[in-house]
């Protein structure tokens, strides 16, 4: 009776690959009939992007993958809304059911995993048939490969979203605003340059006495004359 016991229990338990611990399979309790056998119960801790999440395995917290998926990122067209619909089908604190291939970690760490919700969606599918994703080959991860390809087909075909040639909802990308350019501002007019022009010089009265002037020294220096000393006797000197 006790091996029969034991070998019930280990029948019950699946090896999932977070840091090497054992945890127990919670194979579709209380998801309905489409979680399939020997996945993993977790509770949602955070949606990150599209295509991953961070998830909490009884303690263990882990950064998940989401399998055969590839959801727009950062500021690429339509990542904001990949990311909201992941984060509708798993809201946080919810209930999630994963699943891991042959393949269980990525060369950055993150776990490869399957997911399912707390009502039985397959998240990866959901994404991928109704246009929010792309399937991505991750060999050698292929259990769901053909269901994941036929269901893109389908949303190529229906022109969904990342197919539909559109951005978030516009026909394209609406380009960045461009600046009129500020007309320049008018320059100051250059001052006008002095004249170079000579004042006339006074002309020779053609002789007798100035009376402005009391001296030929004083008429020579105002300009007038030459008056010279000894010759030009109109003024004293």
């Amino acid at each position: 009776m006790r091996r029969g016991i034991t070998a019930i229990t280990l029948a019950t338990m699946v090896t999932f690959t977070t840091t090497g611990f054992a945890l127990p399979a919670e194979a579709g309790a209380g998801a309905g009939a489409t979680v399939p056998k020997g996945a993993v119960k977790a509770k949602v801790k955070k949606v990150i992007d599209g295509d991953t999440l961070l998830l909490l395995v009884g303690r263990q917290e882990m950064k998940v993958r989401v399998l055969e998926v590839d959801a727009p990122g950062g500021k690429a067209c339509w990542a904001r809304e990949a990311t909201a619909r992941t984060a509708g089908l798993l809201p946080v604190g919810s209930t999630a059911y994963t699943l891991a291939d042959r393949k269980p970690r990525d060369g950055n760490g993150l776990n490869l995993l399957y997911v399912w919700n707390s009502k039985g969606v397959f998240v990866n599918r959901s994404l991928v048939r109704y246009g929010y994703a792309k399937w991505k080959s991750m060999t050698p991860n292929d259990r769901f490969t053909d269901v994941l390809k036929s269901d893109q087909k389908k949303a190529v075909q229906e022109r969904l979203r990342i197919w539909s040639g559109r951005c978030g909802g516009t026909a394209t990308p609406t380009p960045a605003p461009t600046r009129t350019p500020k007309p320049p501002k008018p320059s100051d007019p250059p001052a006008p340059r002095p004249s170079t022009t000579p004042s006339p010089k006074p002309s020779d009265s053609g002789g007798g006495t100035d009376p402005r002037f009391r001296t030929c020294g004083e008429a020579n220096a105002a300009g007038y004359g030459p008056y010279r000393r000894g010759t030009d006797p109109e003024y004293g000197w």
